[in-house]
């Protein structure tokens, strides 16, 4: 369902992105992180003298998510595309090239690991979930496209590239967690975004239901190690 090849071609070759500050990735990055950050369930340091929770991000991109993050969290990014990260706008001691199914960190070195938009794209998501589980000792954060959403459905059919979104479904995404040895803390479908595609004339209108809906756009699961 889904080539490897085929992906890694897309991804090093892609064209025009919208940057991160762009107002429909702002408002769809931002609601996701509103929500994530009211359910991971974890003490925030209550001063500016406590270390912030580290937090590896796999699959950055040209940095969709990145910036909000770096709100909240001592953040590293990683992506397989040279090409994306050469388009993401932190400095280059803070992004690093790599796989997702091989990351070159040594286990529990993060205390969270997030993914955006990422599992769809590869041929084995459970490798890549349990690379995340392994080097991650908190949290694992993911964000995948809806299946049960009838557009996203529709996305994944025409777009060879979307092909993988076929599969996310909250049954699908929960069972590969727990294969790996991930227990739900929290997940929810959530929007009514395509950060790509939806026109920004759109945005007053859509953005009401930027929320967490019953068929949103997106599943976001929330996992902790069991």
């Amino acid at each position: 369902m889904v080539d490897n090849r085929e992906q890694k071609f897309h991804w090093e070759h892609i064209g025009k992105r919208r940057p991160p500050s762009h107002p429909v990735i702002q408002t769809y990055s931002s609601r996701k992180l509103n929500v994530i950050l009211q359910n991971l369930r974890l003490t925030f340091p209550k001063s500016q003298s406590d270390p912030p929770y580290t937090l590896l991000e796999v699959g950055a991109g040209n940095g969709f998510f990145s910036l909000g993050l770096a709100e909240h969290f001592d953040i590293k990014c990683l992506d397989f595309s040279q090409r994306m990260l050469q388009l993401h706008p932190f400095a280059a001691d803070r992004k690093i090239v790599g796989d997702v199914c091989r990351l070159p960190f040594h286990d529990k070195a993060f205390d969270i690991v997030f993914c955006a938009n990422l599992l769809h794209h590869i041929e084995d998501p459970e490798a890549a979930l349990s690379e995340m589980k392994r080097v991650s000792s908190k949290r694992v954060v993911v964000i995948e496209p809806n299946a049960r959403n009838p557009l996203m459905a529709l996305f994944g059919l025409i777009v060879p590239t979307e092909r993988g979104t076929l599969r996310f479904t909250r049954r699908f995404l929960s069972k590969v967690a727990d294969r790996v040895g991930l227990a739900p803390r929290f997940l929810t479908a959530h929007g009514a975004l395509l950060p790509n595609k939806t026109p920004l004339p759109l945005l007053r209108l859509l953005s009401p239901f930027d929320r967490c809906i019953p068929l949103g756009f997106y599943l976001i699961g929330i996992f902790e190690p069991k």
